[in-house]
């Protein structure tokens, strides 16, 4: 993660706007980072009754997701998906603080019946919530930088750099598409 960290400010201490090829590699690995991370607590959860098990999950997911946050906070996005880049940071802003306010619950709790109790709470309800608006925005993400798939406009000599960029990622905004 440092080193995408390290990649985001140095692009921006080199002045000018990125690309929205370099933008969408450094969104996709952070994109992938933080997927893998979940999807490994998730694995290693699975079914348990060991609460020091469950509150370690829950924090775990809390540092991935902010840890996210402070990416995007850090990564400067061309001016043409910086509407998108905004609302990705405010989508993922709520769901980091969901699920610590969900972490912080779990980590009051002194037992337990199953893990799926507390995603059934109002906190786990609201988390789940904004999990499902930040699925929405990435698929938009994804959809958007799709649409510059025109290679047949690679060779038309007078079409601007920023129309030919042909970008290609796959932020796997599904689990089970990853």
């Amino acid at each position: 993660m440092a080193a995408i960290l390290v990649a985001g400010l140095a692009l921006s201490a080199c002045g000018g706007e990125p690309s929205l090829t370099e933008y969408a590699t450094e969104l996709e690995a952070a994109v992938a980072q933080m997927n893998g991370r979940l999807d490994e607590l998730d694995a290693e959860l699975s079914e348990t009754s060991d609460i020091e098990q469950v509150k370690r999950y829950a924090n775990e997911r809390v540092a991935a997701r902010y840890t996210f946050v402070r990416f995007l906070e850090t990564l400067d996005p061309p001016s043409n998906v910086s509407d998108l880049h905004d609302a990705a940071l405010g989508i993922m802003g709520r769901v980091a603080d969901a699920e610590s306010a969900l972490a912080d619950y779990v980590n009051e709790v002194n037992s337990l019946t199953a893990i799926d109790d507390f995603w059934s709470t109002p906190l786990g309800v609201a988390a789940r919530s904004a999990d499902a608006e930040a699925i929405e925005i990435c698929l938009a993400a994804q959809a958007e930088l799709d649409t510059t798939k025109r290679s047949d406009l690679a060779d038309v000599p007078w079409i601007p750099p920023e129309l030919k960029e042909v970008v290609e990622v796959a932020f796997g905004c599904i689990t089970e598409e990853r």
